[in-house]
């Protein structure tokens, strides 16, 4: 059996804002951190660095969204705080009075939502490269962060706590049945004409979100995610997933 090594961390803030790609003026948020946006804080964390102009990098520097591509590393989020939103105000330099002269341009006043109390657990895998590995969970592990980690806006920044190492056990569901997944689950993975089993007691969410990134910061695939709000497993039917012990099912982004 081919046995995945997982790093286990839990992520918190008072605050978190992962933007929707999708609005403007008043920016609205994912409930959970995007794929994208953990392989950011990933990056901060190990202290890679980033573009010195739009697109260009340091030489032998490799972009942290090519680094933590699905080709090489897997992420899955599981809800641990059930999910609360809440409006704030933020002052930002009002670009349209003017660009360039900020003594000009004066203050604007933007609604914000952010989730509110946020805790997230983060399984997290990487693919040919065992020395990144357990540098990543060393950091985390002794909170030697390179850079602070913050959820979504340098306002959010983020407690990460260490959990575990374990060995995950992939599991094939030839019957497809309907499996308890305790993440966040990538739809575009689901099978059969009636995939996710509801239960209406539950609170579900489905959001259209980046999955995958280039080193431009363009977009290459993007995925319906759907979730319980208050972190309740969701029951699915998928073909392939990963158990792990003590923990449960879990569902790759």
């Amino acid at each position: 059996m081919n046995y995945k090594e997982i790093l286990i961390f839990d992520i918190s803030s008072e605050f978190g804002h992962f933007r929707k790609y999708n609005t403007t003026t008043s920016p609205l948020s994912y409930s959970i951190p995007t794929r994208t946006a953990i392989a950011g804080i990933l990056g901060a964390i190990l202290g890679m660095e980033r573009e010195t102009t739009d697109g260009v990098y340091p030489e032998g520097v490799i972009p942290v969204q090519e680094f933590f591509s699905k080709a090489n590393s897997d992420i899955a989020v599981q809800i641990l705080n059930p999910v609360k939103k809440e409006n704030v105000a933020m002052n930002l330099i009002n670009t349209k009075t003017s660009f360039y002269n900020l003594t000009k341009a004066g203050r604007t006043q933007i609604q914000f939502e952010l989730v509110k109390n946020v805790k997230y657990r983060i399984f997290f895998a990487l693919d040919n490269n065992q020395l990144a590995f357990n540098k990543l969970a060393e950091r985390i592990k002794t909170k030697n962060h390179h850079f602070s980690p913050y959820l979504g806006l340098a306002q959010c920044t983020a407690t990460v706590d260490f959990v575990d190492r374990k060995q995950a056990e992939p599991m094939e569901n030839r019957d497809e049945n309907y499996i308890n997944i305790i993440t966040a689950v990538n739809l575009s993975k689901t099978i059969g004409e009636q995939p996710v089993e509801f239960d209406y007691s539950a609170m579900y969410s489905a959001n259209n979100m980046p999955i995958e990134m280039d080193r431009n910061r363009e977009v290459q695939e993007f995925s319906e995610v759907l979730i319980e709000k208050n972190g309740l497993p969701v029951n699915v039917k998928v073909k392939d997933y990963y158990k792990i012990e003590h923990y449960g099912n879990i569902l790759f982004l």
